[in-house]
């Protein structure tokens, strides 16, 4: 009870003084002796009468008194109220501020009077205006640690508050806008924690301020993380200060806070990283309108080196729907800067996505996005040739994929090689590799092809009568770590025989099927499923229908068995019919066909359709057709592939939308797949940052005539081409984002411990002259880290662009008069994490104190503030408030004082005539005849003796 006072001796005393005028009023009946007299007999028969009025009055006289003095006694004991914590500390305070300053923090807003502002400035002006006021006028010695968190490791010391060391933060904070990267507020609290833990002891109160605006997105991701950085803190007893500086200003309620719109761009990803000389690609571009409205004719403009008239374009969305993405693919015809022996950097080329139409509020940073395109004279690709005496003859593995990249396609440099060329370190020179039915690699080739692979290069496999599985799957398949996508069977299949070859031929179902119907969003067949602008051709049949002249007479039957069907990295794209005899089938066909629900009166209305398909189910497995023709039927019944315009696959898909159906359509399915699916022939695999592709068969026409005979090979060229565009795409899809810390391993013995770091953007706002290069920055030379027998290139920029790193790699075995250092150039392109800070959804209060639970009780130890609310900052003063500040109590003490004192003067006096006379009329009135006899016998004379 006591600590509820700030002078409780005083108090305790005034609470005995409370007694004191009971005392007083006992000794006062207490002191007087009673003497009975006669004249007193008639008033004591009143007294009687007014006796509980009386009584009453002077308990309330007694009452009021009592009061007086307990409230003196509050007023000099200083009563502090229900939280008697507030304002209690009397010790030094140290207060770390952790000033978000991540993107989301330029949110921006115009007020009604005065300059545009945002939430980075208002965190600045709370912090000074606000905090630091507060604080100044503290009794105890107040110190600041300011931590911004872009910057954690140099915190800013302010001393004892006071104007001009206030007039000192000011300066420092106004040298600060918001920065580029984000970094997760678990981060800077735990920075806090170390500070206290440095820089404080025991008998220092300490206090943590978090300046920032309390995204949904930051704290659905990094919520748990808080919530365990913050309960160490609160058990340390440090008192945290959540501040919402954001607008419009938070309302002490559950539901989320209102937010201001933003559109952001999301992805900008060209199709290649490196590409030739005067080659289109394409670029795709993604952006999401973050905000609650819609909008129209949203603009942006892609810059080539800032220009956009120097290869460039323009992108229009018409609309851009709430809370969505919008994806357009464009095309940059082509780019011509290749660089030269002055200037090698110049052949990375800076593309730039850039927001051309006024924003409706939001952030700025998000409205620029980079991408990096390395341009050379022409692409060189390594060929390894299992039959190197085949070499550029048609019987050979590569002379019609050679026709494809170096006639068709064009920019390439074809450069035959050697399974030891493998284990050479320098294949990043390479836009992508191909292995031609090569017997086998070796350990350290397999080894050279993982680590090209794996940082952004793309190989090819197409197999062939020299494969040797086992070599292959020891040494690339690995048991699933290595590049190879599935492991090979022991053989592969038996030649055709005449007969069956001459039925394929004039057999016209297509011989190349899509393993499934989504495989063609698939980057390694997306070009062939869709036009330049990223739209689904409408007519999928227009490239589909030759492959209905493909034969392939012999492959690896790969089982859909194993490791690689649980491996997400690896997908089978394409696949062969199944040539298995009907008769395999038989059984699970009947009970397909006698499952089929055609009595049941439910299902009257799809009665003929079913007894017809039932019928037809039956004919097919009863006789002599291929299985396809079984294939066709399911496809028929399931209806889930075909869009022919037949009334009939309406009804079929109304049937299946029947729950009750589900598990009978799980049977179809299965057995649609397995008698329509044979095995596999094109798979695409993952790895690292690389990208790898398989083909079963040969590249040449040594086991397929795909790339030879027409009209099949009308097709050939587009899936080569589209294979080649996945291959160099490898590390593109790599979408790096301000923050993040990419770690390059180098071997040290084949590299120098030196990197030099060069600089490429442009601001949104200042596109390069025309025809002038994107400035290049020049960060200087700098040693790489060492981890046991390798150097770490760390690569972390914190301005959004392109950081190119030149490193001198060493050649074991120079040629004469060649140098053994050899540059090697290596470029990043990093952005605003845009999904992160392009968000500017709120989290309400309820959400953050689920992971903050001290926010709730009656005393919590983390609070949630508005930067419109000042009067939370009264607790920073150290002064503790008591009732004695309160003016209305004063107020109340003069009314009582009032009240007590007329009670007195009334109950001073003795009773009048008339309370006599109405307590006890008939005493009252033989008193008064006695009076008025007396008098009139006075008045009159004596009458004479009688003698």
């Amino acid at each position: 009870m006591f600590e509820s006072f700030l002078n409780p001796w005083t108090m305790a005393a005034g609470g005995l003084l409370v007694s004191a005028p009971i005392i007083i009023h006992l000794i006062n009946r207490m002191r007087y002796r009673r003497v009975k007299w006669a004249a007193m007999e008639f008033l004591l028969r009143a007294q009687k009468r007014l006796k509980r009025k009386v009584i009453l009055e002077q308990f309330l006289l007694l009452l009021l008194r009592c009061i007086l003095v307990a409230l003196f006694g509050v007023l000099l004991g200083r009563y502090l109220g229900c939280n008697p914590m507030v304002g209690q500390e009397t010790r030094e305070t140290y207060h770390v501020v952790i000033l978000d300053d991540t993107p989301s923090m330029s949110d921006g807003w115009k007020p009604a009077s005065g300059s545009p502002t945002n939430a980075f400035e208002e965190a600045k002006r709370v912090l000074v205006d606000q905090i630091a006021v507060a604080a100044s006028q503290a009794g105890t010695p107040q110190t600041f640690e300011v931590v911004r968190l872009s910057d954690l490791n140099t915190p800013r010391t302010f001393g004892r508050m006071n104007a001009t060391v206030m007039g000192e933060m000011k300066d420092y904070l106004n040298g600060f806008k918001p920065a580029t990267v984000h970094i997760p507020l678990q981060a800077g609290l735990l920075k806090a924690k170390q500070i206290f833990g440095e820089k404080t002891g025991t008998d220092v109160a300490r206090v943590v301020h978090v300046l920032g605006d309390f995204r949904t997105a930051d704290w659905a991701q990094d919520g748990q993380k808080i919530h365990d950085v913050l309960d160490g803190l609160t058990q340390q007893n440090v008192r945290v200060h959540f501040v919402d500086t954001a607008f419009p200003p938070r309302k002490n309620e559950s539901r989320p806070p209102l937010y201001n719109d933003n559109v952001g761009i999301v992805e900008l990803r060209p199709s290649k990283l490196v590409v030739a000389r005067y080659e289109p690609f394409e670029v795709t571009l993604k952006v999401h309108n973050y905000g609650t409205s819609e909008l129209k004719d949203v603009n942006f403009s892609i810059r080539v080196n800032g220009d956009e008239l120097k290869g460039g374009t323009r992108v229009r969305f018409a609309t851009l729907p709430p809370d969505q993405d919008k994806t357009e693919v464009v095309t940059i015809s082509s780019l011509d800067r290749v660089g030269t022996a002055d200037r090698p950097l110049d052949r990375f080329n800076l593309i730039s996505a850039v927001m051309e139409s006024a924003e409706p509020g939001g952030i700025e940073a998000d409205n620029i996005r980079h991408a990096v395109v390395e341009v050379r004279d022409r692409l060189p690709i390594l060929v390894v040739d299992g039959q190197p005496s085949l070499r550029d003859k048609k019987e050979g593995d590569g002379f019609y994929l050679r026709t494809v990249f170096t006639k068709v396609m064009g920019g390439f440099t074809w450069v035959y090689g050697t399974p030891n060329d493998l284990e050479k370190p320098d294949l990043r020179k390479y836009s992508s590799i191909f292995l031609l039915n090569v017997p086998a690699v070796t350990e350290a080739g397999a080894k050279g092809l993982e680590t090209y692979v794996r940082e952004g290069g793309g190989v090819g496999f197409f197999l062939g009568p020299n494969v040797k599985p086992a070599e292959y799957n020891k040494w690339l398949y690995n048991d699933g770590a290595g590049v190879f996508p599935v492991p090979l069977p022991e053989k592969p299949t038996e030649p055709m025989t005449d007969e069956a070859l001459m039925q394929q031929r004039f057999n016209f179902q297509k011989k190349v099927l899509r393993r499934e119907k989504a495989v063609k969003d698939h980057p390694a067949l997306y070009g062939l499923y869709h036009d330049e602008r990223g739209q689904p051709i409408k007519d999928e049949d227009e490239l589909e229908k030759f492959y209905r002249f493909v034969v392939v007479q012999q492959h690896w039957p790969v089982k859909r068995l194993g490791k690689w069907r649980d491996d997400k990295s690896v997908t089978e794209l394409l696949c062969m019919p199944n040539e298995s005899p009907m008769a395999a089938y038989d059984g699970a066909s009947q009970k397909i066909a006698n499952d089929l629900p055609v009595d049941e009166p439910k299902y009257a209305k799809f009665k003929p359709l079913l007894e017809k398909m039932r019928s037809e189910i039956n004919v097919t497995r009863n006789s002599a057709k291929p299985l396809f023709e079984l294939a066709n039927l399911l496809d028929r019944l399931l209806s889930d592939v075909r869009n022919e315009g037949d009334p009939d696959e309406a009804l079929f898909r109304e049937f299946w939308s029947n729950p009750e159906t589900a598990d009978l359509k799980a049977q179809v399915v299965r057995l649609r797949d397995n008698v329509k699916f044979g095995d596999p022939l094109y798979f695409a695999k993952t790895f690292g940052r690389g990208r790898v592709t398989l083909v079963t068969t040969t590249a040449g026409e040594q086991w397929t005539d795909w790339p030879s005979s027409q009209p099949g090979n009308v097709s050939y060229g587009p899936f080569i081409k589209e294979m080649a565009t996945y291959l160099a795409s490898g590390g593109a899809d790599a979408n790096y984002v301000l923050g993040d810390t990419l770690d390059v391993k180098l071997d040290s013995a084949q590299y120098k411990p030196v990197v030099r770091e060069t600089f490429l953007t442009h601001e949104k706002d200042k596109p390069g002259p025309g025809g002038e290069l994107a400035p290049f920055t020049d960060k200087g030379e700098q040693t790489l880290a060492t981890e046991k027998d390798q150097y770490v290139l760390k690569v972390g920029p914190t301005k959004a662009g392109v950081s190119i790193y030149t490193l001198t790699r060493i050649r074991p075995q120079a040629g004469a008069g060649e140098s053994n250092e050899v540059p090697e150039y290596r470029a990043f392109a990093f952005n605003v994490d845009t999904p992160r800070e392009g968000d500017l959804r709120r989290a309400a209060k309820d959400d953050l104190a689920q992971y903050a639970p001290a926010m709730s009780g009656d005393n919590p130890t983390v609070q949630l503030h508005s930067a419109a609310d000042k009067s939370w900052t009264e607790q920073l003063k150290n002064k503790r408030r008591d009732l004695s500040d309160l003016t209305v109590l004063f107020l109340v003490l003069l009314l009582l004082l009032v009240a007590e004192q007329a009670l007195a003067v009334r109950l001073s006096y003795h009773a009048v005539d008339d309370q006599l006379a109405s307590a006890a009329p008939s005493a009252a009135a033989a008193f008064q005849r006695s009076s008025a006899a007396q008098m009139k016998a006075a008045a009159e004379p004596e009458p004479a003796a009688v003698g």
